[in-house]
């Protein structure tokens, strides 16, 4: 019994330091019902069911494993067309897992067949949620069928999950952090792909000052900076200059009226006696004459009335 148990532990241990080795390892030959090809790792593996190089190429995972996180994840982001990873959750989150999950996998040296296979594993996974919204129990069980083979031994009726050049080291490291990063959250990843996402709209108001006329030398000032005493005083555009008011010649006005009145005064002392007589009797028949007449025709009206009140008395005394 324990020389049985013991060449099945050195049989496992001699295939583990087989498909765990360099890069340019190949596959064994095996001859039957699960005949597979020797391959150099980087180039497809032909055998049915194999997961490696299925989701990422060869050059596609051998560049992935050159490039830094930042550089990585910009990668992952142009291969998978996750352009709204900005504002969309659901492909942030899935480029996030995609980024952890590959750069794990280099922290954990694997090659390059190892590390397509076990993305093609995790986006398997992933894709059980977002697509078919598998529970995880069933999505366990997806998992278990990937991982069958790994450390067994070659035989005719044995079936592989696609992920046999794993050893089973290996198989634990990507048991324990697939439920670590995965599977421990998972409900929040079923939540996420089966509620819609609320969009928020965000909007910004944005006040423009116009700057004012050209034809003003200084601008306002601040408020906080000069006072507006010391504005005044020192910046302010100082007011227009008035126009002085014309002064007016009254040189002319007075020789008009020294004139007026020496030929005034020439006039008086030329006259005679009989002559103001005559300017003063024309000047009272001109501002007289037409009171005469109306009380002439005042006196008239009132003669006629008397007249007639008397003519009243004798017609009363005659009846």
């Amino acid at each position: 019994m324990a020389t049985r148990s013991q060449s099945k532990i050195s049989s496992r241990a001699s295939k583990a330091s087989l498909h765990g080795s360099s890069s340019n390892l190949s596959s064994a030959k095996t001859d039957g019902k699960n005949k597979k090809k020797v391959t150099v790792d980087g180039e497809a593996d032909e055998r049915e069911g194999a997961l490696a190089f299925k989701v990422l190429t060869a050059d596609q995972t051998r560049e992935l494993q050159a490039l830094s996180v930042e550089h990585m994840q910009m990668k992952l982001c142009d291969i998978f067309k996750l352009d709204c990873h900005s504002t969309d959750l659901r492909e942030a989150s899935i480029l996030d897992f995609y980024t952890a999950s590959v750069w794990w996998g280099k922290e954990k040296a694997f090659s390059i067949q190892q590390l397509s296979g076990f993305f093609t594993l995790v986006h398997t996974l992933f894709e059980n949620v977002k697509e078919k919204h598998l529970s995880l129990v069933e999505n366990l069980k997806e998992m278990k069928k990937m991982l069958v083979g790994i450390g067994a031994e070659n035989g005719p009726d044995m079936q592989y999950g696609g992920l046999e050049f794993f050893d089973v080291n290996q198989a634990k490291d990507i048991t324990n952090y697939l439920y670590s990063s995965f599977f421990q959250h998972y409900t929040l990843y079923e939540y996420m792909f089966s509620t819609l996402q609320a969009e928020e709209i965000i909007g910004t108001d944005l006040d423009v000052e116009v700057a004012k006329a050209a034809d003003v030398p200084f601008p306002p000032p601040l408020d906080e900076g000069v006072s507006e005493e010391h504005f005044n005083q020192y910046i302010a555009t100082p007011p227009p200059t008035p126009v002085p008011e014309p002064v007016e010649d009254t040189t002319e006005e007075v020789t008009e009226l020294q004139i007026d009145e020496k030929m005034s005064e020439n006039i008086f002392s030329e006259l005679s006696v009989e002559d103001v007589k005559e300017v003063i009797e024309s000047v009272a028949k001109e501002m007289l004459g037409g009171l005469q007449t109306e009380v002439t025709a005042k006196l008239r009206e009132k003669e006629n009335q008397l007249i007639s009140k008397i003519n009243k008395i004798h017609r009363v005394a005659e009846t």
